[in-house]
């Protein structure tokens, strides 16, 4: 039976595997992490554009059933309109 000369391991080789799952979880975690920015953006987006929503449909059932005729709508439109806002949550 023949022998092949291996190093003995060292007490660094322990140090060395656990920097090395580390420094892999901290990569890991990192390129995951990236995309929080961008999602918080979104959101921010998304949350932006329904409170903009939700204004232009409170306006417009503000308006007078004149000044609805005058940019073709009805009453009933109007509130139909305001409406669907809830369906945006």
């Amino acid at each position: 039976m023949a022998y092949t000369a291996c190093p003995a391991p060292t007490s660094q080789e322990p140090q060395q595997t656990a920097r090395h799952t580390l420094s892999t979880i901290t990569i890991t975690i990192t390129r995951r992490l990236h995309h929080i920015p961008g999602l918080i953006n979104i959101l921010a987006d998304r949350y932006a554009r329904f409170v903009a929503i939700r204004r232009q449909r409170r306006t417009l059932l503000s308006l007078t059933d004149a000044q609805l005729l005058d940019i073709g709508l009805t009453r009933a439109d109007a509130e139909e309109e305001y409406r669907r806002s809830f369906n945006l949550l």
